[in-house]
C-alpha cells in the first residue's frame, strides 16, 4: 500500500499515543487537533526532539516541536523539577517523551506497518530551529547554524496539541523504504551475484577441461 494512503492512520495512532503518554505518564490532559501538512522548510521552533523509525517497507521520523517554555513545563512535569531554561535535563526529558510516544504508536501500527525499529532519540534546542537540509544551512538569529540532517526535503504531517499551559506540535514524516534498500531486493542482488560467480566458475572449469 502506498505510504500516502497510510498517513491518516499513522497520524491518528501518533495522536492517540500522545494523549495516552501524557495521561498515564505525566498525569496531564492534552488534546490533539486535526492534522495538517507542513513543508519542513517552514518549520521554525525552539526545541526539536526526534527519532527515526524503520522497517522492511516503511521508514521515517517522528518529532515534537515546542517552544522553550513549553519544553521546560513538560519536562519539569516528568522530572519533578522547576527549571526555567532549557538544559541537558530538559533535553533528556523531551527525548524520553518522544521515545515513549513513538513506542506506543509503534504498537498501534504493527498490524499496518509491520515490525518497526526505533532509533535513539536526539534533541536540539535554540532559537528559530529549522529541520530542513539545505546547501547553505539555516541560521538562527544568533548566527548559529541549526540546519538538521534529513533524508531530503519532505513534508511533515503535524498535529497541534493543546494543554492548559500551552501548545506544541507532534509530527511524522513517513516514507516508503526505497526498493533497492529492501531486504528482499538485497537478497535478490546477492543471489544474482552468486549465480554470476557460479557461471564464471563453470566457464573456468570448461576452459581447463579443453586445455587438458
Amino acid at each position: 500500500m502506498d505510504i500516502k494512503e497510510l498517513e491518516g492512520g499513522i497520524t491518528t495512532a501518533l495522536n492517540e499515543a500522545t494523549v495516552e503518554v501524557f495521561s498515564t505518564m505525566l498525569m496531564m490532559e492534552v488534546k490533539a487537533q486535526d492534522s495538517f501538512v507542513k513543508d519542513e522548510k517552514n518549520v521554525s521552533t525552539d526545541l526539536i526532539s526526534s527519532l527515526h523509525f524503520f522497517g522492511d517497507k516503511y521508514m521515517g521520523k517522528i518529532a515534537i516541536f515546542s517552544s522553550a517554555a513549553v519544553a521546560c513545563n513538560i519536562a519539569n512535569a516528568m522530572l519533578g523539577t522547576e527549571t526555567t531554561e532549557v538544559n541537558e535535563e530538559i533535553k533528556d526529558g523531551m527525548g524520553e517523551l518522544v521515545n515513549m510516544i513513538a513506542g506506543v504508536a509503534k504498537v498501534k501500527l504493527t498490524d499496518t506497518l509491520g515490525d518497526m525499529h526505533l532509533l535513539t532519540p536526539w534533541v536540539i534546542a535554540g532559537r528559530h530551529l529549522s529541520i530542513s537540509s539545505s546547501e547553505g544551512g539555516d541560521t538562527s538569529s544568533d548566527g548559529v547554524d541549526f540546519a538538521l540532517d534529513s533524508q531530503a526535503s519532505f513534508s511533515w504531517v503535524m498535529s497541534k496539541v493543546e494543554y492548559d499551559k500551552g501548545v506544541f506540535l507532534v509530527g511524522v514524516q513517513p516514507n516508503a523504504v526505497p526498493e533497492e534498500n529492501k531486504a528482499s531486493s538485497i537478497a535478490n542482488r546477492e543471489l544474482e551475484s552468486l549465480k554470476e560467480e557460479i557461471k564464471e566458475l563453470k566457464a573456468v572449469i570448461e576452459r581447463s577441461k579443453s586445455k587438458a
